[in-house]
C-alpha cells in the first residue's frame, strides 16, 4: 500500500512557478507532502505557498485528481474546500452590512421567520458559532439530497444547545442559515452573489458552488480510505453543503482570496477587524478562538488566521500568517487529510522558529486534566494489544472496540508502543459533549487523538488519526 501511494505522488509534474524558494527548501517541502500523503492515504494534494500580496513562492500538485483516469493533480486542480466556504459566507454578510442591507445585531427571524429560535439569535452569534443551534451534520439519517431550508428544518424545532452568546460550539447549521440570509437580502442565489461580488472581481476563475468538483474542468474526484484501500466517495452537491461547505476552488484561487482579504479589497478594514475578533476565551479546542468564518490562533508564537475543512471525499486548509506575510493553502481529494501538523511543518521550513518557540509549541494547553490524559494513554496501550478494559470505557465503546477494530485503528494511525509524549491541545463542545484533543508522539508516527467522557468519567469515544 505504501509503495503504491509513493508511486501516485511521484506522478506529479514540476512546480509551475519559478523556484523562488531554494532547491533544498523545495525538497524539504516535497518530502513533507510525500510522507503526509503516504501516511494519511491521500490520492492527491495541491499546495500553494505565497508571500504578502499573493506573490507565489511555490505551487504544485502531487498524486492524482482522478485515480481511475490517471489524471495528475496540479496547482490548477479544483477541489471542494468544505468549511473554508464559511469565510466566504461571512464576507458576503459583511458586504451586505457595508451596503446597509442588514446589521450584525439583527435577529435571525427577520430573514428566516420559520426558524423557531430566530428571535433569540443575532447574525453575529451565527457568524461566530455562539448561537446554540445544533449542528444538522450531527443528526442521524441525514438526507442525501435536500434544500438548505430542509436541512434547517431538521433542527427548526429542536431546543438550543445553550443560551445564545454564552459559549462557542461549532455548528454547520449557522452557516446554512447565513447563506439563506445572503439570498434573502441580496435577492439572488448564494452562488450568483459570490460570483458577482467576489469570484469574478478577484479572477477566481475556477471557483464554483453547489456542484461536485469532478463536474468542473480540472475537477478532482473525492476519495476516502476504507478497508485498507483508497476508494471513491461519491457525492451529490447536497453532501457538500450550502453556505457552510459548498465552494469548489483551486489553491491559486485561494491565494488570490487571501491577498484580497488581507488587503481590504473584499471587505473594508473595519469589517476585516470584526471578522478576526474572537468574543470568547475558552472552549475552542486546538483553536485559539473563532471570528467570523475564521479560526484565530498562533503557531510558533506567530499570529495565524486559518480554517480547515472536511467534506466527504475532501480535506482542506487555508492558513495566513499576517505578521510574516505568509500564506499556506493545501487542498486534497482525500478526506483522511489531517492538516494541523502539515501546516506547522511547512511553516517551519519557510520561516524556521526559534528553539524557544518550538518548546512552547510542544507544551500542553492550560487546563489539562491529568486523569483524563492518563486514561487516554492507558486506552491507547490497551487498543494496541486488542484488550480494552471494559471498566474504563462505556459499554457502548467496549462493544465497538473489538480486538480487530482496536488494533486496526492503532495501525492506521501509526500508534505503535507507548507514546513518547501526549500533548494536550484543549477541549471544545461537539454535539453538547466536551471533546478533549491530544497530539500523541510515537516512535515512528504522530497521531491526533480525541476522546469524550461519560457522566461517570469513563471514556465514551476515542478517535486516532495519523498526522505526520
Amino acid at each position: 500500500m505504501l509503495a503504491h501511494a509513493l508511486a501516485l505522488m511521484m506522478a506529479a509534474g514540476a512546480p509551475s512557478t519559478d523556484p523562488t524558494l531554494g532547491h533544498e527548501t523545495r525538497q524539504r517541502i516535497d518530502a513533507i507532502v510525500t510522507a503526509t500523503m503516504a501516511h494519511q492515504h491521500l490520492p492527491g494534494l495541491s499546495l500553494a505557498i505565497a508571500a504578502r500580496g499573493g506573490d507565489l513562492l511555490y505551487a504544485r500538485g502531487y498524486g492524482y485528481r482522478d485515480l481511475a483516469a490517471r489524471l495528475p493533480a496540479d496547482e490548477n486542480t479544483v477541489y471542494n474546500i468544505a468549511s473554508n466556504t464559511k469565510q466566504f459566507t461571512a464576507a458576503a454578510i459583511m458586504l451586505l452590512a457595508q451596503g446597509g442591507k442588514l446589521t450584525l445585531d439583527d435577529r435571525a427571524n427577520a430573514y428566516v421567520p420559520e426558524f423557531r429560535h430566530g428571535s433569540e439569535i443575532t447574525l453575529r452569534e451565527l457568524l461566530n458559532h455562539t448561537s446554540g443551534i445544533p449542528d444538522y451534520a450531527d443528526l442521524p439519517a441525514l438526507a442525501h439530497r435536500a434544500t438548505a431550508k430542509q436541512f434547517v428544518d431538521l433542527v427548526r424545532d429542536v431546543p438550543l444547545d445553550f443560551a445564545p452568546g454564552s459559549r462557542f460550539e461549532y455548528s454547520n447549521t449557522n452557516y446554512v442559515i447565513l447563506g439563506m440570509i445572503v439570498e434573502k437580502t441580496s435577492g439572488m442565489p448564494y452562488g450568483t452573489f459570490l460570483s458577482r461580488r467576489i469570484f469574478d472581481p478577484l479572477s477566481m476563475t475556477s471557483a464554483s458552488t453547489r456542484v461536485v468538483p469532478a463536474s468542473q474542468p480540472d475537477g478532482a474526484v473525492g476519495y476516502t480510505f476504507a478497508g485498507g484501500r483508497i476508494v471513491a466517495a461519491p457525492q451529490t452537491p447536497d453532501d457538500l453543503g450550502y453556505g457552510d461547505g459548498s465552494i469548489n476552488a483551486s489553491v491559486l484561487d485561494l491565494v488570490k482570496w487571501d491577498a484580497a482579504l488581507d488587503g481590504a479589497v473584499v471587505v473594508d478594514g473595519a469589517s476585516w477587524l470584526a471578522m478576526t475578533h474572537a468574543p470568547l476565551s475558552s472552549g475552542y479546542g486546538p483553536r485559539g478562538g473563532y471570528g467570523f468564518g475564521l479560526d484565530l490562533s498562533t503557531m510558533y508564537g506567530t499570529r495565524e488566521i486559518y480554517h480547515e475543512g472536511f467534506n466527504v471525499g475532501f480535506g482542506s486548509v487555508n492558513a495566513t500568517f499576517p505578521d510574516r506575510g505568509l500564506t499556506i493553502v493545501a487542498l486534497s481529494n482525500g478526506d483522511p487529510f489531517q492538516e494541523d501538523l502539515f501546516v506547522r511543518r511547512i511553516f517551519a521550513v519557510i520561516s524556521p522558529p526559534s528553539a524557544r518557540d518550538v518548546a512552547a509549541e510542544m507544551r500542553s494547553a492550560p487546563g489539562e486534566d491529568g486523569a483524563i490524559t492518563a486514561a487516554t494513554a492507558r486506552l491507547i496501550a490497551q487498543m494496541q494489544g486488542g484488550r480494552v478494559d471494559a471498566q474504563s470505557v462505556t459499554k457502548g465503546l467496549a462493544a465497538r472496540l473489538t480486538a480487530m477494530q482496536a488494533r486496526r485503528i492503532c495501525e492506521d494511525a501509526g500508534a505503535r508502543g507507548a507514546p513518547k509524549r501526549l500533548v494536550y491541545r484543549g477541549w471544545q463542545y461537539r454535539d453538547e459533549t466536551k471533546v478533549y484533543s491530544y497530539e500523541a508522539y510515537f516512535a515512528s508516527a504522530i497521531a491526533a487523538v480525541e476522546v469524550t467522557l461519560s457522566p461517570e468519567r469513563r471514556i465514551a469515544s476515542v478517535d486516532l488519526a495519523r498526522e505526520d
